[in-house]
């Protein structure tokens, strides 16, 4: 509808006709309008507990709803919440409603509860605290001597103990927390002054002292290095010569301005040293505590490492350990330095004999006799199988002796010790050879053909420890060969004796012999070597005997043969060939190109080749040189050069 006249008539639903006279109605339209407000975003805060009668209107009878159109007017007691409202005016007359409402957004803020890290709060007198000085993690934080309600403290005002309650107050809003915190403040007296047994105290620089070993009769004492103000010590400074302040330590920061005043002295342990801790005293001269070797004055003696008494200048000494200090370490805090400690001995001459580098010496082996505590004078003497080789002289504690056999000996010594007396040392020797000779034998071929040149080696070895000279070694040559040559590594081998001289063996040394032959026909084809004699006397005889055997092939191949039909030489010829009847013979020419070739062969090849190739199967050799491999069947080879002459 509009503003305006409207005209009505009847309509006859049977006929369709309408009121020749229509009815005239003025019509008019009202609308309250929309409300306006000079924000169209309204802040509140949460502790006022605002109401949607709060919302600002530029006009009165304004309803609000949450929707834009429709819905139920909202109760204006009704507590505002974040969000969009939406306003409509109502005509008090007519109670009409804004067409189009007006769209306001309410913000409710809470800056929230102040926090802290103690709810407890303890403060010193000495420092006059404030209301300011009440620790919170949030700014802008104003306090309360109330849990609601109330009016805000000052900040400068002094603070007492008590409950205070603090609330935020935002600097854009001005909404203050609409829960306070809570915190209890205690104000508290300054603590004591420490008290010490000792206001002079004095350390050890050895005991690397810190400032937590300064002596005090209270707990929880701090140390400055100025009578007033200053930072802390921290306890594990090492401490230094000078004065120290204390305070008992207040976690609030509440210390006593009156400081403990204490002088503090590190001092340096005096060292006594020596030339020698282990001291060794005629007891014939009754030596006492005056009697050992230091190098510093004022030196106080203990019989023990730590504590115990000083013991008097005089005090005789015994077979022990003393322990020694400087008398200034004992007043001066360095009563626990460690003592030197000095091992105290007597000459016993008893305790002292002849040793040996070696217990059971070996004939011709050097070995070292020595005596421990002799001082001055030695004369030396040996038995005579021994021979002295080095040492042995009047300023000598040492002599090298060679023993030339076996059996006993003896070793003296005469000298004057160091509590100038003269004494006389023994010592019994049992001289053993220490030696043991082997001997093995070696040939270079044990299947040789008769008339072949083979090498017998013999070996003697001395794998004892000791020495051996003039070892005889005989080497008998069998009747089954004929002597070419012979060579040795050391000595000589006479082949009229045929024995072997060996001058000198030492211990693990060997030697070698080597026998040149040729082979027999017959006779006797076994080699012995043997050790027959040797100074010293080798201790194990069972392997001074070495055989080597040779068992010869009987296998002669003639050379030359003269296949020309005469009757005399025609074919080639191997004695004893009948013996082996696996055998193969392979006949090559001088080129390596093979012209024969048999198995089983029975001494009748008259030079015709039976091998293709070269020439033709069927074909005469031609006169010339050729060469063999004859394998006789279980493995051995007799290789050579055989001429055919026509």
């Amino acid at each position: 509808l509009a503003n305006g006249i409207y005209y009505a008539a009847i309509l006859d639903p049977t006929t369709g006709c309408e009121s020749s006279i229509r009815l005239a109605v003025t019509v008019t339209v009202n609308d309250p309008g929309t409300p306006t407000t000079t924000d169209n975003t309204q802040d509140f805060c949460l502790i006022n507990a605002s109401t949607v009668a709060n919302i600002q209107v530029n006009e009165p009878n304004v309803v609000w709803y949450s929707t834009a159109t429709g819905g139920t007017a909202i109760a204006p007691t009704t507590v505002l919440t974040n969000g969009v409202y939406y306003g409509a005016i109502v005509d008090p007359v007519t109670t009409c409603e804004s067409a189009v409402r007006l769209a306001v957004t309410i913000s409710v803020t809470d800056p929230g509860t102040p926090t802290t890290t103690d709810n407890t709060q303890d403060f010193c007198i000495t420092n006059s605290p404030t209301v300011a000085n009440i620790q919170v993690n949030e700014a802008n934080v104003v306090w309360y001597s109330t849990a609601t309600g109330g009016t805000a403290i000052t900040p400068t005002t002094a603070l007492a103990n008590g409950v205070y309650y603090g609330a935020i107050v935002d600097p854009v809003t001005g909404c203050e927390s609409k829960t306070r915190l809570v915190v209890t403040v205690t104000i508290n007296n300054p603590t004591a002054t420490p008290t010490t047994n000792a206001p002079t105290q004095n350390f050890c620089s050895i005991n690397a002292p810190t400032v937590a070993n300064i002596q005090v009769n209270e707990a929880n004492v701090v140390w400055y290095s100025t009578p007033i103000g200053g930072t802390a010590i921290p306890a594990t400074t090492a401490l230094a010569t000078g004065t120290y302040y204390g305070a008992i330590a207040s976690i609030i920061g509440c210390e006593n301005a009156l400081r403990l005043v204490v002088t503090v002295n590190v001092n340096t342990p005096g060292i006594v040293t020596t030339t020698s801790t282990t001291q060794t005293f005629c007891l014939s001269k009754a030596p006492t505590i005056a009697d050992i070797q230091v190098n510093q004055p004022n030196v106080v003696w203990y019989t023990t490492a730590t504590g115990g008494t000083p013991l008097a200048a005089n005090t005789l000494l015994t077979a022990t350990t003393y322990y020694a200090t400087l008398l200034s370490n004992t007043t001066n805090g360095c009563d626990n330095a460690t003592r030197l400690a000095i091992t105290v001995g007597f000459e016993n001459d008893a305790l002292y004999q002849i040793t040996a580098s070696d217990n059971t010496p070996c004939v011709f082996q050097g070995i070292t006799y020595s005596i421990a505590n002799g001082k001055s004078n030695y004369v030396w003497s040996v038995s005579t199988t021994g021979t002295i080789t080095s040492g042995g002289g009047n300023a000598d504690g040492t002599v090298t002796v060679s023993w030339g056999d076996v059996g006993a000996g003896t070793v003296s010594v005469t000298y004057i010790n160091t509590c100038d007396e003269t004494t006389t040392k023994t010592l019994n020797v049992t001289v053993a050879t220490c030696s043991d000779l082997t001997i093995t034998n070696t040939v270079s071929n044990p299947t040789p053909n008769f008339g072949d040149e083979i090498v017998f080696t013999v070996t003697v070895n001395n794998v004892g420890q000791g020495t051996i000279i003039n070892t005889l070694v005989s080497d008998l040559i069998p009747s089954g060969y004929t002597l070419v040559s012979s060579s040795t590594s050391a000595g000589v081998y006479d082949p009229n004796t045929q024995v072997w001289t060996i001058p000198t063996l030492n211990g693990g040394q060997s030697e070698t012999l080597q026998i040149r032959v040729i082979v027999l026909p017959s006779g006797n084809y076994t080699n012995v070597a043997t050790i027959e004699i040797s100074t010293p006397l080798d201790v194990d005889p069972t392997n001074n005997s070495a055989s080597a055997f040779v068992e010869p092939i009987c296998l002669t191949v003639y050379n030359e043969f003269t296949p020309n039909s005469d009757g005399a030489n025609d074919l080639f010829r191997i004695d004893c060939i009948e013996s082996y009847p696996n055998n193969e013979l392979k006949v090559y020419n001088r080129y390596g190109a093979l012209v024969y070739s048999q198995k089983k062969y029975e001494n009748d090849w008259d030079g015709t080749a039976n091998v293709s190739g070269v020439i033709n199967r069927g074909d005469m050799l031609p006169t010339g040189t050729y060469f063999y491999v004859i394998d006789i069947g279980d493995g051995t080879v007799k290789k050579g050069w055989l001429s055919i002459m026509r």
